[in-house]
């Protein structure tokens, strides 16, 4: 069913079958969604304790860490109310109800009272945060991964993790400068990454936010990278890259990546 999405055994390795169900309206997990679910299955030892699952959707993240024996609790929170009712079927669906609640919230801040006096308990003893955060309007497009990193330095301890989605195609310059932008972490790598795939620009959200980059980059912010779809040796900045497809209709290359923060003393 369309509706629906299968993770496999040989996909999250020990963790068992995970069966999701997004119906129309809500979050259909994507490419970057997999390779978040990869990076959380490929590094169990990394996970343990209390978590927090920004941006959760239809709750994906969140479940198959619940999955992990050493995990003993994850809060996911979302902004989307029908998507908070989804991930509550699917976390009883998956039997991990009773290690995961949902939240309807506003980043980290939860609309309910009672929720959010329980997300205040998880003010610096959150062991790791997952997220595979949004593109965001108005700015560079990376602004929400500001925002998470931002926001979790009150919730976790000295050397808690991030996993964190940042795709290859913003740029070497503007993934180092994040913890820059965002003073308290040190950057522990690439957790997990795909091949080089198609940034698929047939689909409308695509297009778009290409478009931005390339208003961006007009602007003078940091260039973004994307390979060409014939010739993966050649880079592609968002201005070129939505030439060629403007003349083509071949969409460029890019990686789904999501990486790791660790949470230091702040300076």
């Amino acid at each position: 069913m369309k509706d629906t999405t299968t993770l496999f055994p040989h996909e999250t390795l020990n963790l068992g079958e995970i069966n999701l169900y997004h119906p129309e309206g809500t979050f259909t997990p994507s490419s970057a969604s997999h390779i978040a679910l990869r990076a959380i299955a490929g590094n169990q030892s990394l996970l343990a304790g209390a978590g927090i699952d920004w941006g959760t959707g239809s709750g994906c993240l969140a479940i198959l860490a619940a999955r992990i024996p050493a995990v003993e609790e994850v809060i996911g929170l979302d902004i989307s109310e029908s998507s908070i009712q989804v991930a509550r079927r699917n976390a009883q669906t998956n039997s991990v109800d009773n290690k995961v609640r949902f939240m309807v919230s506003d980043s980290y801040q939860p609309f309910a009272d009672a929720q959010r006096r329980t997300l205040d308990t998880f003010r610096g003893r959150t062991d790791f945060l997952l997220s595979n955060p949004p593109f965001s309007d108005d700015d560079d497009g990376f602004n929400y991964r500001r925002v998470v990193l931002r926001g979790a330095k009150d919730f976790l301890r000295t050397e808690g993790v991030v996993f964190l989605n940042v795709a290859y195609h913003y740029g070497a310059e503007r993934i180092a400068r994040l913890t820059t932008d965002v003073p308290g972490y040190a950057a522990g790598g690439v957790l997990a990454t795909t091949a080089w795939v198609p940034y698929d620009l047939s689909l409308p959200d695509y297009l778009h936010y290409l478009k931005n980059y390339a208003v961006e980059e007009e602007k003078g912010g940091s260039e973004y990278y994307f390979k060409h779809h014939e010739s993966p040796h050649s880079v592609l900045n968002a201005r070129a890259a939505l030439g060629v497809f403007r003349e083509t209709g071949k969409s460029p290359l890019t990686m789904w990546q999501s990486h790791l923060y660790v949470r230091q003393t702040d300076p």
